[in-house]
């Protein structure tokens, strides 16, 4: 009995407390209401979603579409499907961070479609929808499976056509597929509330030698489910909108990357960029893509996101601190998608090649580039 007793204290001090655990509820949606079968997992990492191993399952509560998980403080991957498996659902914050005493994650379910695959052109291609329509605006990105958090440019990015397909040539191997529309004029950064985030139950899409696939991405608003659902729906959240959108992540923030070189030994280059007028130009994105291994400057280069970046201030100019070498200082009004009509864009000029060079400690100041609009 002694011993009985002893093995009980111990699990009651060694095992984690149940009460330490962040409570996670929400609701899986199509557009006509909750989805009453759903089964929503969370994930540990990427790579356990997509071998689709490990996953913590929620448990179902009494009314249709809501979940209930109770998780340890962490990032995971959230996802669901229905029990036919022609609704899938992938939450467009994942790894989202779970912390805290309770956190409200809602879930939109869209048509989980295959990708078709045939032998042909060898690359990726397909159509954006949200609700039925085609989505005319907005960028497509290819992600690696490693590239978490599938955020920024990807492998490459490309804008969505005014017949909402896209097309992408790329080399055998796996990729994710994300699009996005954002209602700003910046195509970086976090997504609002009603911007739209597309996503295909395919990913990872597997892409061989003479083989060309095609992948419908579906959309859902940022944080709107009013938008999102069907006229006469049935919407089952009550008067806990205000909290649940509170709990949602609503207003997490991201700054711009790269901008600041890490430890002491870094260059600095600063300057203005103008337009063909000599007037200052404000809010326009610089990204620096290093020169020392690619002699000449080459255009698919400003589809990449770079490490180092930063915006002009209203009075146009910049300060970029980065790693001493040389680099092809590259202006554009818009990041995210490949160069669109009528945006800003401009490339540093001082020399035949269009790279700069920098040493360690030292400034480069002075720097001008104009910038004019991208002709249709």
């Amino acid at each position: 009995m002694f011993i009985q007793n002893f093995i009980t204290l111990i699990l009651v001090f060694c095992l984690p407390s149940i009460s330490a655990a962040t409570a996670v509820d929400g609701i899986v949606f199509s557009h006509n209401g909750p989805v009453s079968d759903a089964r929503v997992m969370a994930y540990h990492s990427a790579k356990d979603m997509i071998k689709g191993r490990a996953a913590v399952i929620a448990r179902q509560t009494k009314k249709p579409g809501e979940y209930h998980f109770d998780l340890p403080a962490g990032k995971y991957f959230f996802t669901a499907r229905d029990s036919k498996n022609q609704l899938y659902a992938y939450h467009g914050r994942n790894p989202i961070e779970v912390h805290g005493s309770r956190q409200w994650l809602p879930l939109f379910a869209l048509p989980a479609r295959p990708a078709r695959c045939k032998v042909g052109f060898q690359g990726l291609g397909g159509l954006v929808i949200y609700k039925g329509k085609i989505l005319r605006q907005g960028s497509v990105s290819v992600y690696n499976p490693d590239d978490v958090p599938y955020r920024g440019m990807g492998v490459l990015t490309n804008t969505i056509g005014n017949d909402g397909r896209f097309w992408f040539n790329l080399e055998s191997g796996r990729y994710m597929l994300f699009a996005r529309q954002r209602h700003a004029t910046s195509a970086m950064g976090p997504l609002k509330r009603g911007d739209l985030f597309c996503f295909s139950a395919a990913s990872p899409i597997t892409i061989k030698a003479d083989l060309g696939c095609q992948v419908d991405l579906y959309c859902y608003p940022r944080d709107d489910i009013d938008s999102f659902l069907n006229a006469k729906s049935l919407d089952p959240r009550a008067d806990h909108e205000g909290q649940r959108r509170r709990d949602s992540l609503e207003n997490a923030t991201v700054t711009i990357p790269g901008h600041q070189a890490k430890g002491r030994n870094f260059a600095i280059i600063a300057g203005r960029i103008t337009n063909l007028d000599n007037l200052p130009v404000g809010g326009l994105f610089i990204s620096a893509y290093s020169a020392d291994k690619q002699r000449l400057f080459e255009m698919y280069i400003v589809r990449f996101k770079s490490k180092y970046m930063t915006r002009s201030n209203s009075q146009g100019f910049f300060r970029l601190e980065l790693p001493a070498g040389s680099y092809y200082l590259v202006v554009r009004q818009h990041m995210g998608e490949a160069p669109v009509a009528g945006e800003y864009y401009g490339l540093y000029e001082g020399n035949s090649n269009h790279s700069i060079k920098v040493g360690t400690g030292k400034f480069r100041t002075g720097i001008q580039i104009k910038v004019s609009h991208i002709m249709p």
